[in-house]
């Protein structure tokens, strides 16, 4: 698979292979359908590139990003932990309220 996208990257680019001589290569044609969607993707790419780049600088640094799972696991723990806390609040209230309603 390597030497296959070598190959494509051969055929297509040749960036920074200057070895290839300008009559060498054979140019493409393009109607201006095909080139409008070539210019199209091109837009794209770029700017999927752009946000792929602001994605990774909102990264948490791997020191914080170690942390996190625990940090994540210690909230939710709180979180249950206050549910259950207000549940029981919440049932002894109803309780004294049934029992001030019942006669005597």
């Amino acid at each position: 698979m390597a030497g296959l996208l070598a190959w494509a990257a051969d055929v297509v680019g040749a960036h920074g292979n200057n070895h290839e001589l300008e009559e060498d290569r054979i140019p493409i044609v393009l109607t201006d359908d095909q080139r409008k969607y070539v210019q199209e993707l091109d837009s794209k790419a770029s700017s999927l590139s752009r946000t792929i780049q602001d994605l990774r600088l909102r990264l948490p640094p791997p020191d914080i990003s170690q942390r996190l799972p625990h940090i994540l696991a210690h909230s939710l723990a709180s979180n249950a932990d206050l549910a259950l806390q207000l549940n029981a609040h919440s049932a002894t209230k109803e309780q004294v309220k049934m029992q001030s309603l019942r006669p005597n």
